[in-house]
């Protein structure tokens, strides 16, 4: 009876211990583990002073302001030609201005 309690408390250990080990990637160098950088604000304002982020978002910010017009335009049954390819342009700056802003500092 003893023996096989002592046996399922190392068998308890063993299957507590192993996963605990695991959890650390990088034992033997942590130094070696990036940690995730967040941008500064020096950062984010020269990210923003870009031409082309500036121009990005000039458009974008033009395109915002044209949409209520189309939406009303398409409310009395009229869709004009070009709503669509405005809605996927302005999905594109979206983007593009969203990932300069998010990039880490680490790239230039």
């Amino acid at each position: 009876m003893r023996s096989i309690k002592a046996l399922c408390f190392v068998a308890g250990a063993v299957v507590a211990v192993v996963p605990l080990a695991a959890q650390n990637p990088n034992i033997l160098h942590p130094q070696e583990i990036e940690v995730q950088h967040h941008a500064s604000p020096e950062e984010i304002r020269d990210r923003q002073s870009k031409p082309q982020f500036q121009k990005d978002s000039k458009e974008l910010s033009d395109l915002c302001v044209s949409i209520p017009a189309d939406l009303d335009s398409l409310r009395r049954g009229v869709l004009g030609k070009d709503v669509l390819d405005k809605l996927k342009r302005m999905e594109k700056l979206s983007k593009r201005v969203r990932e300069e802003l998010s990039r880490t500092g680490s790239q230039p």
